[in-house]
């Protein structure tokens, strides 16, 4: 896992078996973020002791079966991406679908240079990519209700603001206005370093000004800890703007019944 952690701060290739895992690059993020959806399924909140019990291998496989999503398909995309060394192989898109098979006990594998991956490996490989790329995975600990509402309302949010969201082209030219770097090597770099990149740029700016206007003595935060250092740790709540903290609404409930 150390050695994980440190090819993945220097963008480095994550070695698993016979394989070099590379982070997808600016370049690729469309395609990248689209087919990786395969790699955020839910099939533990489906209620279903059957799809329960399935590896998420088994699961992909089942729902190429059914005619659902290409799910399967689209993890073949994501290699396609990330296997850089194996680019051949992944040329011919008609040919996704071969690469994976089912054992003599009915369990999907699926190869790689001749090599069999079966759904130990697929767990493997999916945490590595998720872990170079910053995937957000969803959190099981909330229940899949109220990430469902959760997620309606961010996006009620969005949509309810004065301002457009920034498309992927107006991030790269605001960190080419604001860096000095030329587009080729903002698109060079790792999807991962890309997102940290505009986060810290913007936890920066707010930072200068919040700092100057408190030491200015023209304004005045009642809460002192409200200006947070720009290399404070990133804040990883997914949902921070727009869920209630229990405390609040525990102080609300008591205040409620207090007037009752």
């Amino acid at each position: 896992m150390d050695d994980i952690k440190k090819s993945i701060i220097f963008d480095l290739p994550v070695s698993y078996k016979n394989i070099k895992i590379y982070p997808a690059i600016v370049r690729d993020y469309n395609r990248f973020m689209a087919y990786s959806e395969c790699l955020s399924l839910e099939k533990n909140s489906i209620p279903d002791p059957k799809i329960i019990s399935m590896t998420e291998l088994e699961y992909l496989y089942y729902l190429y079966q059914i005619d659902e999503k290409p799910y399967l398909i689209w993890f073949d995309r994501v290699l396609s991406i990330c296997l850089r060394d194996n680019e051949k192989e992944f040329e011919n898109i008609a040919e996704s679908a071969k690469r994976y098979k089912l054992d003599d006990k009915r369990k999907p594998f699926f190869t790689i240079n001749g090599e069999k991956y079966t759904a130990k490996d697929f767990a493997e490989i999916k945490k590595i990519i998720c872990m170079q790329n910053d995937l957000e995975l969803p959190d099981e600990n909330i229940s899949k209700e109220v990430r469902d509402s959760l997620e309606k309302a961010k996006l009620y949010k969005n949509k309810t603001g004065d301002e457009k969201l920034a498309t992927l082209e107006d991030y790269i030219v605001s960190l080419a206005i604001l860096t000095g770097w030329n587009f080729d090597y903002i698109y060079d770099m790792t999807i991962r370093k890309f997102t940290r990149c505009l986060k810290r740029m913007d936890l920066y700016i707010h930072y200068k000004i919040f700092l100057a206007a408190s030491m200015s003595g023209m304004v005045e935060f009642k809460d002192k800890s409200f200006i947070k250092h720009w290399l404070n740790g990133l804040d990883s709540n997914t949902y921070k703007d727009v869920s209630v903290d229990l405390s609040t609404v525990q102080d609300k409930i008591s205040f409620e019944s207090a007037k009752q």
